[in-house]
């Protein structure tokens, strides 16, 4: 709903699967075409998995990865011959053969985001399309926010992250982040190394991120996210700088001077606990954003909105985010038992 009160136009389009359903989107951005002229096209998670939709859209200036890097960096195969080939730590992965045992590995689909494609390996299961194992391990699961012109990254930010069990299904859902994380500055430069590296193999530019796990001190990679992920909403300002530094680095390759001051911050996606539906007279509070339409239904375990919050310290920064996901949960358990 916030979406749309700041866009010039807006459309909503069907998903598919993990994507968005390509003949719609086509459709919608040819009706938009014949109002408007584009400056260039900036997508976001949506186009991630679906980069051949990327390929069919008829504007010329993408702002941020080609479809290809996308490609490649959600191809199992390709992505881990990448680390390997630069000696980057990550966990153990089966691509092509189960593991012996199951219980210490995950099974994850390229083809999803959000967490959504990561579950407990509890039997054998059928090699299909994105799917391949990762080993388990224990740690601090963190990442780095970062600004790429192709060959040199500007560091935004580091960030804990955090997940939340959904159902058996969906044990590891994103459920937020905090840019703030209990790190050495060796193990930052061990991660700023990798982005870097990494910069230089896939030729990334504008912001991108990378999930690490740090465990037993050591620092591995877990994924690399090619486009703006949703940790940069940590870094933005009202007046959307570094929007428009990614736009600026995708279009001429230079980095905008950063001396801003970075607050505490966290932001938490609220899930539904069970399925309600978003009332016609419904306040939200300004610390919320991605907020749904009046009478949508919203599905247990679906994302409800996102909350935010700051502060001059993390433990009173997650007690405002607990406080804020209690505050909208019980408004709409109140709102849909009336």
């Amino acid at each position: 709903m916030d979406t749309c009160q700041t866009a010039e136009i807006c459309a909503k389009v069907k998903r598919r699967h993990s994507s968005l359903d390509n003949h719609e989107v086509l459709k919608t951005i040819d009706s938009f075409q014949g109002q408007f002229n584009f400056d260039g096209l900036l997508y976001d998670a949506a186009l991630e998995t679906n980069p051949d939709l990327l390929d069919d859209i008829p504007i010329d200036n993408i702002i941020g990865n080609t479809s290809q890097t996308l490609r490649s960096c959600k191809n199992p195969s390709e992505f881990f011959t990448i680390l390997e080939k630069f000696s980057i730590p990550f966990p153990d992965v089966c691509l092509e053969s189960h593991p012996q045992n199951l219980e210490s590995w995950l099974k994850k689909n390229t083809l999803s985001t959000g967490g959504f494609g990561v579950s407990f390996l509890e039997k054998q299961h059928t090699f299909t399309q994105g799917i391949y194992f990762q080993r388990k391990l224990d740690g601090l699961n963190f990442s780095l926010t970062f600004i790429a012109n192709g060959d040199e990254i500007q560091p935004i930010g580091f960030n804990a992250l955090w997940c939340k069990e959904l159902d058996n299904l969906t044990p590891y859902a994103y459920a937020g982040a905090i840019n703030s994380v209990n790190l050495t500055e060796q193990q930052k430069d061990t991660a700023l190394h990798f982005a870097h590296t990494l910069t230089q193999a896939y030729n990334l530019i504008g912001i991108n991120s990378i999930d690490f796990i740090l465990s037993n001190d050591s620092v591995s990679v877990i994924e690399l996210n090619p486009r703006i992920s949703a940790t940069f909403e940590l870094y933005e300002t009202k007046q959307g700088d570094l929007i428009n530094d990614h736009i600026t680095v995708c279009t001429t390759k230079r980095f905008t001077p950063r001396q801003r001051e970075t607050l505490l911050r966290a932001h938490a996606i609220v899930y539904a606990p069970r399925t309600v539906i978003v009332p016609m007279e419904f306040s939200w509070p300004l610390w919320t954003a991605d907020r749904p339409h009046a009478k949508e239904v919203i599905s247990q375990n679906h994302p409800i909105c996102s909350i935010f919050a700051g502060g001059k310290n993390e433990a009173q920064v997650k007690g405002m985010i607990r406080a804020r996901e209690t505050i909208i949960i019980n408004k709409l358990m109140q709102t849909n038992s009336s």
